[in-house]
């Protein structure tokens, strides 16, 4: 479900109109929530200029002469799906809660309202958020969503709050101010959709490559291996096929591992219990330094798990806010823009930038008098890692 929330200034101009058609189509709303329409019968609003199909339903509140006036336009394709998702919402989280719109008008009086009202309803308005426990989006694109006429003050007065409910419900959601045409408003969006930047990156653990039997599940899969197509597609393939082994052993090894472990939890239990009442044999004091040892290297392996698991997920969240940091777009060449191809080639050319060389050639320093390594040493350093080397340096780091 995606929104829109604008600010039209007088919806009866066939440039607004349009406009609103054109914003409905580019970022595909479902929802259109449009404020001071300034017109006093919202039913004479041209909403089938405003949509771009006729499943559509609208409904409104008329203008105080050329003042305010709102109205809501939505599709009825989506009515029904929407619906049973807010049931759902309200049976899990007890509700659920959307706002958005120009707030100004309720937390700052202007001069048309009166005086004696404003203040408690600015009052009321900031009880309802605070007990709603309604939170703000992180806003892309524009910084600010108002100009003003009279002097170039450019001020946030447009905005999407919503519950927590929402929150868990929609975590990737994005806001996106757009640029200011026909109003001094901004339009803003609301995209519940999460944007697919393709497959989720796979997680090769450190600890697996100690694990016996993992070089001869890589080895089996990446031979047994058979496919067709050009060689980009074959390898896309092929590497896919090797993960989704890695992914079954490990599945089978975890749940062996789970059962071994508990199995030599028992047996040194028992063991320890029966020293007390007399000195062991030789054979289970070798049965206990075994069990002892197995259990060590076992908690050792799902330590260095989720050592590296928690270095993943630091240096993918950062923080807390882990639905707040999702990449949602980018400005390119002064426009935000969120299609997902356009956000992929502007980082890739982002680190070609970062790690290219500006200097091709660099100065050779030669000089006989240089101490110099021998060749078999320059062909040993320039040698690739040999497994066991690999191995020895996991342990030594963990």
């Amino acid at each position: 479900m995606n929104c829109l929330s604008l600010n039209i200034r007088g919806v009866g101009e066939d440039e607004k109109v349009n406009w609103v058609r054109r914003l409905k189509v580019h970022h595909r709303v479902t929802f259109v929530g449009l404020q001071d329409t300034q017109i006093s019968d919202y039913s004479s609003i041209n909403v089938n200029g405003c949509w771009d199909s006729i499943e559509f339903d609208f409904d409104g509140v008329g203008s105080n002469g050329r003042s305010a006036g709102l109205i809501s336009i939505w599709d009825t394709r989506y009515k029904k799906k929407l619906w049973e998702e807010l049931i759902r919402i309200k049976n899990e989280k007890s509700g659920m809660w959307v706002v958005f719109g120009d707030f100004n008008a309720v937390r700052y009086p202007s001069e048309k309202c009166n005086l004696k009202f404003c203040p408690t309803s600015a009052f009321a308005f900031n009880k309802f958020i605070q007990e709603a426990d309604l939170k703000e989006f992180n806003m892309g694109g524009e910084r600010f969503t108002f100009m003003s006429r009279a002097d170039p003050k450019l001020s946030k007065l447009d905005r999407f709050l919503v519950c927590s409910s929402y929150l868990n419900s929609f975590p990737f959601s994005a806001m996106t101010a757009h640029p200011r045409e026909l109003s001094d408003h901004s339009p803003i969006t609301l995209q519940s959709a999460v944007t697919d930047f393709g497959p989720i990156p796979f997680k090769l653990f450190n600890s697996w490559l100690l694990r016996e039997g993992f070089d001869q599940i890589v080895n089996d899969a990446w031979n047994r291996f058979m496919g067709f197509g050009t060689p980009n597609a074959y390898l896309a393939t092929k590497l896919r096929f090797l993960k989704n082994s890695i992914k079954k052993w490990r599945k089978e090894e975890s749940q062996k591992e789970m059962k071994e472990l508990s199995d030599i939890k028992f047996l040194v239990k028992d063991l320890e219990k029966l020293a007390e009442v007399r000195p062991l044999t030789a054979l289970e004091v070798s049965n206990w330094n075994r069990g002892i040892k197995k259990i060590s290297q076992l908690e050792r392996w799902k330590a260095m798990d989720l050592k590296q698991k928690a270095r993943i997920k630091w240096t993918v969240n950062g923080d807390e806010n882990t639905k707040r940091n999702y990449l949602h777009g980018l400005t390119i060449n002064g426009r935000w823009t969120t299609e997902v191809n356009l956000n992929k080639e502007e980082v890739l050319r982002l680190y070609e930038k970062k790690f290219s060389e500006d200097h091709v050639s660099r100065p050779k320093l030669i000089n006989p008098l240089f101490k110099m390594i021998s060749m078999m040493d320059a062909i040993r350093i320039e040698s690739p890692f040999s497994l066991e080397e690999v191995k020895a340096a996991i342990e030594r780091k963990t």
